[in-house]
Order: C-alpha cells, then sequence, then structure tokens
C-alpha cells in the first residue's frame, strides 16, 4: 500500500487549481483547504491508501456536522471532496468517486443580509466623508462596489482600461474568466474620477509602478489586495448599520434586492450580476414579496375586498 498516495495525489491537485483548472482565486483556495482538512482526517483514521468508501465519506461528513458547521458548508467541502476525486478519476489514480453515492445535502433557506435604501446612503454620504486619499478611494469604492453590484474579487481586480465612464459602464472580469459590461451611474463615476486625481499623487509621491490598477494600498501605491479591501469596507458598514452579521457581500446583496424592490427585470439583474444561472439570482427574490404583495393589492382590480 502507498502511505503517500493522499498526500502526492493532492500536490497533483493543487498544480492541477493553481495551473489548469479554470477557478477563480477565492474558489481554488476554497477547494484545497477542503481537500486538505479531508486528507488531514483520513491520516488521522488510518486511511492512507487509495481504497475509500462511501462510508468513510458520511463519517467525515458526521465529525462536522458535530463540529457545528452548517449545512451550506458542510454541502461546499462535500462538493470540493467530489471535484478532487473526479480529478484522481480523470488522471487514473482512482476507479470509483464514492461520494458520488452520498445524496445531495439539504440546505436551508438562504437569507441574504442587506442594507436599507437609508443604511446604503448613510454609509456613503457620513461614513465616507473626506477628501484625503483613503476617504475618496473608500467612497470610490463602495459607490461602485454598491453601485454596480460586483464581487469583491472584481471590484480589486479593476483596471483603469475598463473603466469606460464616456458610456457609463465599467468592463468586469467573472467566474470563469467571462467579460460583462455593468451600468455605472453619474454619483460613482463622479467619485471614482475624484479618487483618480488622488491615485496620481500617491503613485508620484511613493514612486511606484502601479500599473493598471484602479484602487491602489495607500502604504505601498500598488494594487489592493482582496483582504485589505474587505477590511476597510466592513469597518465602514460598521458605522451606519447595527445589523449583525453584516459582509462585503452584503453590498452585493443591497444591489441586488433595491433593483428588484424598484420593479428591474430579473434577467437584467442576472446579467448585471454575472450569474451563469438565473436560479442563482432568483435567491434574493423572497426580499421583495412582501413589497410585491403590497403593491398587487393597491393596483390589481380583483385583489381588494369585493363584499358588502
Amino acid at each position: 500500500m502507498n502511505r503517500n498516495f493522499w498526500p502526492e495525489s493532492h500536490e497533483l491537485y493543487r498544480r492541477h487549481l493553481q495551473g489548469g483548472a479554470r477557478y477563480a482565486e477565492n474558489t481554488a483556495i476554497a477547494y484545497d483547504g477542503d481537500v486538505t482538512a479531508f486528507i488531514k482526517y483520513l491520516d488521522k483514521n488510518g486511511k492512507r491508501g487509495p481504497r475509500i468508501s462511501q462510508f468513510d465519506i458520511r463519517a467525515y461528513l458526521i465529525t462536522l456536522r458535530r463540529a457545528g458547521l452548517k449545512s451550506s458548508s458542510i454541502a461546499r467541502k462535500l462538493e470540493a471532496i467530489k471535484m478532487f476525486f473526479d480529478y484522481l478519476i480523470s488522471i487514473k489514480r482512482l476507479e470509483h468517486n464514492p461520494v458520488r453515492l452520498i445524496e445531495a445535502i439539504k440546505i436551508e433557506p438562504y437569507r441574504a443580509k442587506y442594507l436599507s435604501e437609508e443604511e446604503a446612503r448613510l454609509l456613503i454620504e457620513q461614513s465616507l466623508a473626506g477628501d484625503d486619499f483613503m476617504a475618496r478611494r473608500d467612497r470610490a469604492m463602495v459607490e461602485i462596489f454598491y453601485g454596480c453590484g460586483l464581487r469583491l474579487s472584481e471590484l480589486v481586480g479593476l483596471n483603469l482600461i475598463d473603466l469606460n465612464f464616456s458610456g457609463s459602464t465599467i468592463s468586469v472580469l467573472g467566474k470563469g474568466g467571462k467579460f460583462r459590461h455593468v451600468p455605472i451611474g453619474p454619483q460613482a463615476i463622479a467619485a471614482t474620477n475624484d479618487y483618480l486625481i488622488e491615485r496620481a499623487r500617491l503613485i508620484a509621491a511613493r514612486k511606484t509602478d502601479a500599473g493598471q490598477a484602479v484602487f491602489l494600498n495607500y502604504a505601498r501605491g500598488v494594487r489592493l489586495t482582496s483582504r485589505g479591501a474587505a477590511r476597510i469596507i466592513k469597518n465602514h458598514l460598521i458605522n451606519c448599520s447595527e445589523k449583525s452579521g453584516l459582509s462585503t457581500h452584503s453590498l452585493r446583496h443591497s444591489f441586488t434586492t433595491h433593483l428588484l424592490t424598484a420593479g428591474a427585470n430579473l434577467r437584467a439583474v442576472q446579467e448585471m450580476l454575472g450569474h451563469a444561472s438565473l436560479k442563482t439570482t432568483q435567491k434574493y427574490s423572497h426580499i421583495t414579496t412582501g413589497r410585491l404583495i403590497s403593491i398587487y393589492r393597491r393596483a390589481h382590480p380583483r385583489a381588494s375586498d369585493a363584499s358588502g
């Protein structure tokens, strides 16, 4: 029995994720982390050879549930292991994928955290006041993040060439390496133009080559990282809302919620978000149900009480 089967297989898969596979960077990191945790579990339980059964997988899922993980997190880890095994089959290191014998995990209904329109206004007008580099950068980031419904990776990945302000659009590199064109409003354009002036001054002062990156780290004058951007935005979110559980993704949720509440077409919102499936966009639609019922009761001739 080859005692190095799983570490060697993992190393091959890691190279696949980093080079040959077309996964977003964050997705590849998450998959690699999930596979790493699974292999540690196998080693701890003496499963060092290639013979793994569906019962071994089920036992691992039980440990995850006992550790308090949510169904959505467990489902993601199971998907990562399935992809790992599929890859090993493709390179002839395994013959069967035991994960495919496991029934799908039931996931609790998705409930997005989002800002009210008033909280979004407060975030931009009060939390992001100021005229120095960081204040103008942060305001431009939030205006584009919230106003265009971007993912965090898409925000920090923006390049100067992606800004088409004359056409009121930006080009966004989304999941799967696909570009999409997203409308951008006049307030976001104005905030970004104000920031770009400070950006030029910072580059001159730091004497660094920032390349095409739109959003820069103040201390080093280079592209802002996803971690840095997340920390900045979370700090500002704390100042505009008392809601718990708000994250950087809450601005994307807010963008979607406010558009749907205003009556935007679901497919148009799908295109702006860069969702491959309409089903992914529909998970937000529950938020606007109450508003739709209210509109229906006011507007539809058969919705009023006809008694008497």
